[in-house]
């Protein structure tokens, strides 16, 4: 194996590869490299067996050949190499010889025939979906993902194309995030995508203009140019939590986003870790919401926040971290919230022209 490439190529695909090695603790071949030169190309692979990421590089070939290299710290030798002289990657006698103008390096290669991959199956169907919309669902929804294992199906994110458009859920039982736009495709699909591999998807694919997704039986993959992520699928039943929405209310208001999410900042300095709660009183005839923490020792704080809205009044207990972890998301200067009374779920809304983002809260049963 020979192949020429620049620093800046090599240390792209290398960054977008090696975050996945070394997950599988249980294999140490895992914490490697799979580093193919073949088609004129540098394909650089790694896998835990639930995600894969595959990173191609453009350079030169001289010969075709594959290794297997220690992802961390090739990673990091790389990223101390000068960026204006072609890097070289030649394989001899189990050995990676690794060279630059002025810097030399081996690394010695384990045997790309032991190297696991993810199989290979015939693809179900194809989705072209856009970079920012996509990754921008997962992103407004991940977090609500529960983050117990015990839990695959909603240690998950739900994305279902069906009525002309997508549905990106996530849920731990507590809170619920919902983004839906437009999509246009000539085939209905649902998955489980794993918490991680839809974490995954942001970071290699927030700034790719469009994303191919290939169903497969039991996994998908995304693809963008120079980039592939195959992931394994959860396989269970999601919840079906357009049922803990409430189709009606007795509250509605509008609050200026940066406002209540200052406001909601500077209440918690006084909560403790295990006390996250947070009174909100509601009076729409008023046109105020007061936001209150009783803190004991550390404290108590209050802020009279302005608003505009109609219905009853109405007091609920939150748990302030979620609170914050949804309005983060609203894009936008105005935040809807919908209320029915101090123990029914909250609901915070955005209605886009071609998307919606809805944020469900259940409120803390007060003892």
């Amino acid at each position: 194996m020979k192949f020429t490439c620049t620093q800046e190529n090599l240390l792209r695909g290398v960054s977008q590869a090696a975050p996945i090695a070394g997950r599988n603790s249980q294999l140490p071949i895992l914490q490697n490299i799979l580093v193919r030169a073949q088609h004129s190309t540098l394909s650089l692979i790694t896998t835990d067996l639930e995600i894969g990421v595959t990173s191609i590089v453009g350079g030169k070939m001289e010969q075709e050949g594959s290794c297997v290299i220690p992802a961390k710290r090739f990673m990091e030798y790389i990223q101390q190499l000068p960026k204006n002289s072609p890097i070289t990657l030649e394989k001899k006698e189990g050995r990676v010889f690794v060279s630059t103008k002025g810097f030399k390096a081996q690394f010695l290669s384990a045997d790309p025939d032991e190297y696991p991959l993810l199989p290979e199956g015939t693809p179900e169907g194809t989705v072209v979906v856009s970079g920012a919309m996509f990754c921008g669902a997962i992103s407004q929804t991940v977090f609500s993902a529960t983050k117990e294992e015990t839990r695959p199906e909603i240690r998950s994110v739900y994305i279902v194309r069906k009525d002309g458009g997508i549905h990106v859920a996530a849920t731990d039982s507590f809170r619920l995030a919902e983004y839906t736009a437009v999509l246009s495709s000539s085939i209905d699909f649902s998955l489980l995508l794993p918490l991680v591999s839809a974490q995954e998807v942001v970071r290699l694919f927030y700034t790719k203009e469009e994303i191919i997704i290939t169903l497969h039986d039991n996994y998908v993959s995304f693809e963008s140019g120079d980039i592939q992520l195959t992931s394994r699928l959860v396989d269970g039943q999601y919840p079906k939590y357009e049922d803990i929405i409430p189709a009606s209310h007795t509250t509605h208001i509008q609050i200026e986003k940066d406002e209540f999410l200052r406001a909601l900042k500077t209440l918690s300095v006084f909560l403790p870790k295990e006390s996250r709660r947070v009174s909100l009183e509601i009076r729409p005839g008023d046109g105020e919401l007061t936001a209150r923490v009783a803190g004991g020792e550390m404290g108590q704080g209050e802020v009279v926040l302005q608003i505009e809205g109609d219905g009853e009044n109405v007091d609920v207990l939150m748990n302030i971290q979620y609170l914050m972890d949804g309005i983060v998301h609203f894009s936008g200067n105005v935040c809807e919230g919908y209320f029915l009374g101090p123990f029914d779920p909250v609901v915070f809304r955005r209605q886009g022209k071609e998307d919606a983002y809805v944020y469900v809260v259940m409120p803390i049963q007060a003892q």
